[in-house]
């Protein structure tokens, strides 16, 4: 896609971070935006913000593990915006913990969020995006963490590993239908976003595993100085823009993330043993410490 004047986006997950750069770098472009979010207020301010740079943009509450709400969400943008050219699945949560202690609701929240979010984007806009005929794009929000799984990230890794398998698929249906609608997987490493405080949107009913993200401050300290170290989310928004330009399925960004490709995907293929990262420093309360410190992907990136 080159030409974005007057193509309509829609953006779950868009009152900040990742989905507010997207906003930011296809509304500037020409795109008409709607932001897609479960945070009322933060909705309110992002479309502000964005209107503010003269760009039209739209909102709309909805949680995107509810198929019937993102049925509501398409039914809103054809209204607000007409025919959609390019849908962002990229809402996600996240929340940490050993594999075997985290909660069922723990795991349901994320992969209801990460995997079915994506699924429900999919099955409630992209039949109508094939019969009004323009073309378009689907833009999935994957990771890194989608090629190799880290400790301590059980559920977030193995749904971003869920969310690379549907997205090569529905490329493989879109091209060999000859469509006219492209598909990129967003692959970005560690970003400096509030994924760290996903648990601040989690249903109410929800009993996780630990209470360490919302209640331990120094834990909640560690989380933050560290996530503040990652890219900032207009970098991944300018990579993502220039892969949709050129039709590009794997978006990439940052320094190192060949070295992380090459030391996780080369390893697999030579048969060998996942790697194992290691914090530089242990961030864990001392009650939960180990031996061996857990791992994460993000050092690399």
């Amino acid at each position: 896609m080159r030409d974005f004047s007057s193509k309509a986006a829609v953006i779950t997950g868009g009152a900040s971070g990742i989905g507010l750069a997207f906003a930011e770098r296809f509304g500037r472009a020409g795109c008409r935006i709607l932001i897609a979010d479960i945070e009322g207020q933060a909705i309110e301010s992002a479309v502000s913000h964005l209107t503010g740079q003269g760009i039209e943009a739209h909102g709309h509450q909805v949680d995107v593990a509810d198929f019937s709400a993102v049925e509501g969400l398409a039914a809103a943008a054809a209204d607000k915006l007409g025919n959609v050219h390019l849908l962002f699945n990229n809402a996600g949560v996240s929340i940490t913990g050993p594999t075997w202690l985290m909660a069922e609701d723990d795991w349901r929240w994320v992969w209801d969020v990460n995997v079915w979010g994506v699924v429900n984007g999919i099955r409630a806009f992209l039949p109508a995006m094939l019969a009004h005929g323009e073309g378009g794009h689907v833009i999935n929000t994957g990771s890194l963490a989608s090629f190799n799984g880290n400790g301590d990230h059980a559920p977030y890794c193995s749904s971003k590993a869920a969310v690379l398998g549907l997205s090569q698929s529905l490329y493989s249906e879109m091209k060999a239908m000859i469509t006219g609608i492209g598909v990129s997987i967003v692959c970005p490493g560690m970003v400096a976003t509030r994924i760290h405080q996903s648990w601040r949107n989690r249903p109410d009913d929800d009993r996780p595993w630990s209470d360490r993200e919302f209640a331990n401050k120094a834990f909640l300290a560690g989380s933050e100085e560290f996530q503040g170290r990652g890219m900032a989310p207009e970098q991944i928004a300018q990579s993502t823009f220039e892969a949709v330009q050129e039709d590009r399925f794997y978006v990439f960004s940052g320094a190192n993330w060949r070295a992380f490709m090459e030391g996780t995907v080369a390893r697999a293929v030579r048969g060998e043993n996942p790697f194992v990262l290691t914090w530089g420093e242990d961030r864990r309360p001392e009650s939960e410490r180990g031996r061996r410190p857990w791992a994460s992907a993000n050092d690399l990136v």
